[in-house]
C-alpha cells in the first residue's frame, strides 16, 4: 500500500481531478467522465444549480443521474435529514420511516400490492429477476437489445455495453428482442415460452417512447403464456407521470423496479409488484421452497426513507408536477427550433421532466435512430455546453427538476444556440 499525502489543502479543481486520478481508477466514480477540457470537481447545489470547488455556478441537468427531482437541498428534504440524522441513520430492521414510505409507493404505483426496499437500481432489477424464476420454476429472461437495467452480469450481458468479466453462462439463460419490434417481439416469446420466467423493459427505454400498442402487446403475450412482465421504471417512475410509466401508458406490470426519485438522492430502491409474487421475497413463507432470499444491510435505511417521503411529499403538492412538465416541454421545444433554425437534422425526444437530443435522422420509435446518434457532434456540445455553465450529459439525457424554471430553461437554450454553433463550425 502506498502512502499519499497532502502538505497544502487544494484550492483548485484541477488540483483535485489530480489527486482523484492518484487514488481512483481514472478518477472517476463510475463510468461518467466529464470531456476532459472541462473537467471539474462539485463542492455543491442548491435548487437547479451546481456549484464547482472554483465557485463557477452551473445549471444542472444531470441532477445525479436523476434523483434530484426536486432539486438540490430542498428545504423539505433538507428538514426530513436533519430530524431523521438526530433519530439514527441506520437501525438494520423496521423503522417508522420505512413502512410510511412504502405505503406512499403503495399508494402510487399501480402494479403495487407489496414493495420491498433495497440500496440501488441494479439490485431491485436483479431481484425482480430472481422473484420471477422462483414464482415461474423457468430459467430464461427475455430483454431488449440496448436496455439499461444496472450493472449485474443479467442486465449487462446483451446490453450493448461492453463489459469484461460477465460468464458467457449468462448468455444461455437470456433472450432478446429489439424494442417496438412488436411482431418480431411477439415469436420471440412464442418460441420461448415454455422457458420464459419474464419479459423485462424499460416503458421508455434510454430516450426511445413505445410505439403505440407495443407495451399493450407485451402485457398481453406474457398473461397469455404465464411470464411475468416487470416494467423497470429507475427513471420513468414519478419521473413521466406520478404513477411513473404505468400511470402514462396504462399498461400495468406483474412487477417493477423503481429507483433515483424515490430516494431524494440517497441511496434507495425498490422492488413492487402483486403480494403472490412479492411474497416469494416472504421469508415467513410457509413454502419454504419458493423463497427468494433479499438482504442488504442499508435495506430501507431510514435516512433515504425520510429524503424519499419528503420528495413524494413536493411532487404531489398541487400543481407541483404539472408544472415541472411545462418547464421540461418549454425546454425540448426550444431545443428543437434552435436544431431547425440551425438546419441541423435531429430528433427531440422526451416524456415527462425529461427531455433528450438525437442527432440523426430516422424513425423516432426505432432503437437504432438513437444509436446512430452522432457521437462526435454530442461529445463536442457537451464540452460547449459546460463551459457556458450548463451541466448536461448528452449521451444521456437532460433531467429537470421542480426547481428548474422558465429563466433556466431560456438561458440553457440560448447557451445551446451557442454551443451548436460552436460545435459545428
Amino acid at each position: 500500500m502506498s502512502t499519499i499525502t497532502e502538505t497544502i489543502a487544494p484550492t483548485t479543481a484541477s488540483e483535485l481531478v489530480r489527486r482523484a486520478r492518484r487514488v481512483m481508477p481514472g478518477g472517476l466514480l463510475g463510468s461518467y467522465a466529464m470531456p476532459s477540457s472541462v473537467e471539474t470537481v462539485i463542492s455543491h447545489g442548491q435548487g437547479a444549480r451546481i456549484f464547482d470547488v472554483d465557485g463557477k455556478s452551473y445549471i444542472d441537468y444531470i441532477l445525479g443521474s436523476g434523483p434530484m427531482i426536486v432539486g438540490h437541498c430542498h428545504p423539505k428534504v433538507v428538514e426530513a435529514l436533519d430530524k431523521q440524522v438526530r433519530r439514527g441513520t441506520q437501525y438494520y430492521t423496521l423503522s417508522d420511516t420505512a413502512i410510511e414510505l412504502a405505503e406512499r409507493l403503495v399508494d402510487a404505483i399501480p402494479c403495487a400490492e407489496h414493495v420491498k426496499l433495497t440500496s440501488s437500481g441494479a439490485e431491485a432489477t436483479f431481484y425482480a429477476m430472481r422473484v420471477a424464476r422462483a414464482a415461474t420454476g423457468r430459467d430464461k429472461i427475455l430483454k431488449f437489445k440496448g436496455a439499461y437495467h444496472g450493472h449485474h452480469d443479467y442486465a449487462m450481458t446483451g446490453s450493448g455495453m461492453s463489459t469484461a468479466g460477465t460468464p458467457a453462462a449468462v448468455d444461455q439463460t437470456l433472450v432478446t428482442a429489439t424494442y417496438n419490434d412488436i411482431e418480431g417481439t411477439l415469436a420471440v416469446i412464442a418460441d420461448n415460452a415454455a422457458d420464459l420466467a419474464a419479459v423485462i423493459v424499460e416503458p421508455v427505454q434510454r430516450n426511445t417512447p413505445p410505439r403505440p400498442g407495443f407495451l399493450e402487446a407485451l402485457r398481453e403475450a406474457t398473461s397469455r403464456h404465464g411470464i411475468v412482465l416487470i416494467f423497470d421504471e429507475m427513471v420513468t417512475g414519478f419521473r413521466v407521470h406520478l404513477e411513473g410509466g404505468q400511470g402514462l401508458y396504462g399498461v400495468t406490470p406483474d412487477l417493477a423496479t423503481y429507483g433515483k426519485a424515490i430516494g431524494g438522492g440517497l441511496a434507495l430502491a425498490a422492488v413492487a409488484g402483486r403480494e403472490s409474487l412479492m411474497d416469494h421475497l416472504n421469508p415467513r413463507r410457509n413454502d419454504k421452497s419458493g423463497y427468494v432470499y433479499m438482504s442488504g444491510t442499508l435495506n430501507g435505511n431510514p435516512l433515504a426513507a425520510a429524503a424519499g417521503i419528503a420528495t413524494l411529499d413536493v411532487l404531489q403538492e398541487s400543481g407541483a408536477f404539472e408544472q415541472l412538465v411545462t418547464v421540461s416541454r418549454r425546454l425540448r421545444d426550444g431545443l428543437g427550433q434552435t436544431l431547425t433554425e440551425a438546419g441541423v437534422p435531429a430528433h427531440i425526444l422526451g416524456e415527462g421532466a425529461m427531455a433528450a437530443v438525437l442527432f440523426a435522422e430516422g424513425d423516432p420509435f426505432d432503437p437504432a435512430t438513437a444509436a446512430a446518434s452522432d457521437p462526435t457532434l454530442r461529445s463536442r456540445l457537451d464540452a460547449e455546453m459546460i463551459e457556458r455553465g450548463i451541466l448536461v450529459n448528452l449521451p444521456a439525457k437532460f433531467y429537470l427538476s421542480t426547481a428548474h424554471n422558465e429563466q433556466d430553461v431560456d438561458d440553457t437554450i440560448a447557451a445551446f444556440g451557442e454551443s451548436l454553433a460552436a460545435a459545428t463550425k
